[in-house]
C-alpha cells in the first residue's frame, strides 16, 4: 500500500470511522490526497464509503436578476395592489410574464381590460414569495444546497429557466472493514510502497528493488478551477486571430458617434425607421457632435437628395447616437482610404486593403435568448480591383470554417450595399439555419468611387450568436454571456 493509504488506515483503525474533514486534519494530508487514499482503500475492500446525495442549484442570468430585484409577478402584484392597472399599459416582456404568473397562481384576474388583485393576491402581499426566498438564498455565491422539502419549488424555478440543478454526491463518512483492520496491523507507514520519486532517491538509487504503488486515474478528487479567460473574450480573441491570419489589419472607433457616421454616410435616409428612438439610443450629453470633413458632408448630402429625393438636414446628422453597428468604423476608414487612393497620396497604400474591427454596439432590441440591447460585432472590408460577390462569399466561408460553422447565403437589402446578402450558419442546438450577419458590395454613394474596377466588399456580424450555434459550448441564451457570477466562468469550457 501507499504511505497515504497506510496513514489513513491507521487513523481509521483507531477511530472506527471518520468524515473527510477529520481525516484531513489528523493525517496532515490535503483533501485530494485523502480522497485518493480512500478510493484506493475502497478498491482493496479495506474501507466502506458512505455518500450523501443532494441537489445543488445554480442561478441562471435571469434567475440572478430576479433574485436581486424580485420576480416579475411579485413586482407587478405590488403595482396593482390599490386600484389595478390597464392591460395595455403592460408593455415590457417582464410585465407580461408577471401577469401570466399572477393569473396562473390566481393572485390576479383581468376584467374589461383591467388587471385586478384577488383576495389571494392581497394575502400574498403580506409575505415574500417562497420562490423569491429560495432564489435569494441560492444567490449568495450563485450556488447553493437545496433541501428535499423544496424540490417542488425548485422544479418550478427550473422550468422557468431561473435555475440549473445538478445532483451532488459528497463523501459523508469512511468506515474501516475487518479486512482493513487486519491490513492496518500488518502495514508500516513508509515501508511498503513508493508513491513518488524524489531527487535523493534518484541520486542514491534507493528505489531499486522497491515496489511502486499503482495510481487509480479514475479516483475522485476535489475539483480544481484553473484560471482561464471568459468564453466571450476567448471567442473575440479567436476571431481576431482568424482575421490577422488572413492578412487583415485591425481598426477601431468610438462607441458614441454623430448620426452621420452611423447612418448618413452609409446611405441610410434620415426618415429610415432604424434611426428612430425606438431602434437607436440617442445621447443627450453631448446632444450633437461635429463632423470634421465638410467636403464629405457635402458629397453625402448631394447623394441623399439626388437618390432619396428629400431635403437632407445637417442637424440630424450631428445628433449623438450610440453606434448601432461597427460598420460606422468601416465607413470612416473607407472614406479616408479611398480619398488617398484617388488622390494617389500614399504609395504604400496598395490594393487590396483588408481591414476588420471588433467592438460593442447598442440597439433598442426586444430582449430574448438571441438578442440583447448591447452586444459585440465584427466588421470586415476589402478594398480592391475587380472584386465580386464570389470573393466576398469565399472570404466569409473561410472565416467561419475556422469557427467550425458552415454558411449559406440569401439575397437581402441593405441601404449601403448593392448587391447585398445575409449569411446563415447551421445551429446543432436548434437544428436550424440562424442568421449571423449581412454583407455586400458597398454602393458608390458610400465609397465615392466612380471607377468600376475598384470596389469595396463589406460585412458585419454578431459575435455572441456564434456561441449559441454548438451544443458543445452549453450556452442557451445570449444573456448568460454577461453573467458576472464566478460559477459561470468556472463551468464553461475552454474553446
Amino acid at each position: 500500500m501507499h504511505n497515504y493509504e497506510i496513514r489513513i488506515l491507521h487513523l481509521l483503525e483507531k477511530a472506527g470511522s471518520a468524515d473527510l474533514a477529520e481525516l484531513e486534519e489528523r493525517s496532515k494530508l490535503g483533501r485530494d490526497q485523502v480522497l485518493w487514499a480512500l478510493n484506493g482503500l475502497f478498491g482493496k475492500g479495506f474501507v466502506k464509503l458512505n455518500y450523501n446525495e443532494r441537489s445543488k442549484a445554480a442561478l441562471t442570468a435571469e434567475g440572478k436578476a430576479y433574485a436581486e430585484k424580485g420576480l416579475p409577478e411579485s413586482r407587478l402584484l405590488r403595482r396593482i395592489s390599490d386600484s389595478g392597472v390597464k392591460t395595455d399599459s403592460l408593455r415590457s416582456n417582464e410585465e407580461r410574464i408577471g401577469l401570466q404568473w399572477l393569473m396562473k397562481k390566481r393572485l390576479a384576474s383581468v376584467d374589461n381590460g383591467m388587471v385586478k388583485i384577488s383576495s389571494a393576491g392581497i394575502s400574498a402581499l403580506k409575505n415574500e414569495f417562497p420562490e423569491e426566498q429560495l432564489l435569494k438564498r441560492i444567490s449568495g455565491g450563485r450556488q447553493g444546497s437545496v433541501n428535499p422539502s423544496e424540490k417542488e419549488l425548485l422544479d418550478s424555478l427550473k422550468k422557468r429557466g431561473l435555475v440549473d440543478i445538478e445532483g451532488v454526491r459528497e463523501l459523508e463518512k469512511a468506515e474501516i472493514t475487518e479486512d482493513g483492520i487486519r491490513a492496518s496491523k500488518s502495514s508500516d507507514e513508509g515501508k511498503d510502497e513508493i508513491g513518488n520519486l524524489d531527487r535523493e532517491m534518484l541520486a542514491k538509487m534507493s528505489w531499486k528493488g522497491k515496489r511502486f504503488s499503482e495510481y487509480d486515474l479514475s479516483a475522485k478528487v476535489e475539483r480544481n478551477y484553473a484560471a482561464k479567460k471568459h468564453i466571450l473574450k476567448q471567442t473575440i480573441d479567436r476571431i481576431k486571430d482568424i482575421y490577422l491570419s488572413m492578412g487583415f489589419q485591425e481598426i477601431s472607433g468610438p462607441a458614441v458617434e454623430p448620426a452621420f457616421w452611423v447612418f448618413d454616410s452609409l446611405f441610410m435616409p434620415q426618415d429610415h425607421p432604424a434611426r428612430d428612438k425606438q431602434d437607436s439610443f440617442m445621447v443627450n450629453n453631448p446632444k450633437e457632435l461635429e463632423i470634421a470633413d465638410k467636403e464629405y458632408v457635402r458629397q453625402i448630402k448631394e447623394a441623399h437628395e439626388k437618390s432619396w429625393r428629400y431635403s437632407w438636414d445637417i442637424d440630424k446628422a450631428r445628433q449623438s447616437v450610440l453606434r448601432t453597428h461597427t460598420t460606422s468604423v468601416s465607413s470612416r476608414f473607407i472614406h479616408q482610404a479611398v480619398t488617398r487612393i484617388l488622390a494617389n497620396e500614399d504609395e504604400n497604400l496598395k490594393l487590396p486593403i483588408k481591414m476588420f474591427s471588433i467592438g460593442r454596439l447598442f440597439r433598442n432590441e426586444n430582449i430574448d435568448y438571441r438578442h440583447l440591447a448591447d452586444f459585440y460585432q465584427h466588421d470586415g472590408i476589402i478594398i480592391g480591383k475587380d472584386l465580386t460577390m464570389a470573393n466576398l462569399f469565399d472570404t466569409l466561408i473561410n472565416i467561419y470554417a475556422k469557427l467550425g460553422i458552415g454558411l449559406k447565403f440569401k439575397p437581402a437589402y441593405f441601404p449601403f450595399v448593392e448587391p447585398g446578402a445575409e449569411f446563415y450558419g447551421y445551429s446543432d442546438v436548434t437544428d436550424e439555419w440562424v442568421e449571423l450577419g449581412g454583407s455586400g458590395i458597398m454602393r458608390s454613394e458610400v465609397t465615392g468611387i466612380a471607377r468600376n474596377r475598384i470596389s469595396v466588399l463589406a460585412w458585419g456580424a454578431g459575435i455572441e450568436r456564434v456561441l449559441l450555434m454548438s451544443k458543445r459550448n452549453g450556452i442557451k441564451s445570449i444573456a448568460e454571456l454577461y453573467n458576472n457570477g464566478i460559477g459561470f466562468a468556472r463551468e464553461t469550457k475552454v474553446l
